[in-house]
């Protein structure tokens, strides 16, 4: 049995086509972090954040589709398409 509280969630976020530049990845990343997302990593096309649970779902009350997406808020959602969360890996350390 698996417990669904995790004291950091993982988030991935897709940037719309348009927001791929150097200036809109900046906006987005100040705007994820408004949001109490930390940036953990970037690509090319996505941000990699983590945030507190109690954050998190206070955010995300919901998931927005079948898919698992999450909804993306209202100030991401010009720069970034769509939000899922990172599945929980298992460490055999």
């Amino acid at each position: 049995m698996t417990n669904d509280t995790r004291p950091v969630r993982r988030l991935q976020l897709l940037l719309r086509d348009a927001c791929r530049t150097e200036p809109a990845r900046q906006a987005a990343k100040c705007a994820a972090e408004a949001l109490g997302m930390q940036i953990s990593g970037e690509g090319l096309a996505t941000l990699s954040a983590r945030m507190p649970d109690a954050e998190f779902r206070r955010l995300f009350s919901c998931l927005s589709g079948t898919d698992g997406t999450l909804a993306v808020p209202g100030s991401l959602y010009p720069y970034v398409s769509s939000i899922s969360e990172a599945p929980e890996h298992l460490s055999f350390d």
